[in-house]
């Protein structure tokens, strides 16, 4: 009774199989089928024919792939968002159309394609480059102020101008923008536009600065002067 059983069921499934197989293979051809219908035009289904996208060229909208409206002096980008374009190198788009970018005299455009920025020389002023007004002794500059341009070594910018830097005696120029445009020596000190010596007490020497003094060891300073401990 039990030898009968187990051949039994040992037996149901090969035959289970089959039918099984049957059914999937007598269904696949008509998915397949279906599956190819739904690809609109103008698209290509993917290699596992799960879906589809739109050829170059096409966007999808509501199931659909439309076509891509391209404007003069554009491309393609082969983005499924957006408008699917994108202005050439120097256009710029106005509404649905790509316009030329309007550089004026004495600029050039920049690696964008967009944006320009006037020539040495010039500065941007209300959509136009204008020359850069450089006062007697001076000079073009890069940098992003006084206009582009700085003073000769020895003079100071004031408004407009360039002005001679009196260096008091013992005095030197130096090379920060800001303040008088002159230090003193080594051993004075600044008082008004004029280098006065530094008074260095007893027991003392110049410090790391042109303006200060410090203490021989083991000396300390009491006020202006230096003493022991």
């Amino acid at each position: 009774m039990l030898r009968q059983t187990f051949t039994a069921r040992t037996s149901f499934r090969p035959v289970a199989f089959a039918l099984l197989c049957a059914v999937l293979v007598a269904f696949l051809p008509a998915g397949a089928a279906k599956a190819e219908n739904t690809v609109p035009d103008n698209a290509t289904a993917n290699s596992f024919n799960t879906g589809w996208e739109c050829d170059d060229g096409f966007q999808e909208q509501d199931g659909a792939c439309i076509g891509i409206q391209l404007p003069d002096n554009a491309y393609l980008n082969n983005r499924a968002f957006g408008r699917g374009w994108v202005c050439m190198f120097g256009f710029e788009r106005d509404g649905e159309a790509c316009v030329p970018v309007n550089v004026p005299d004495n600029a050039y455009l920049e690696p964008s394609g967009v944006r320009w920025s006037c020539e040495r020389g010039f500065d941007a002023q209300d959509g136009k480059c204008v020359p850069i007004v450089v006062p007697e002794n001076g000079y073009l500059s890069d940098l992003s102020y006084n206009d582009g341009w700085a003073c000769e070594r020895g003079y100071k910018a004031a408004g407009n101008a360039c002005v001679k830097i009196n260096v008091p005696e013992n005095g030197y120029l130096s090379s920060t923008r800001s303040g008088p445009g002159w230090k003193c020596e080594r051993g004075y000190i600044a008082s008004g536009d004029k280098c006065v010596v530094l008074n260095v007490p007893e027991n003392a020497h110049l410090g790391y600065t042109e303006e200060n003094w410090e203490c021989n060891k083991p000396y300390v300073q009491r006020g202006d002067v230096c003493e022991l401990p």
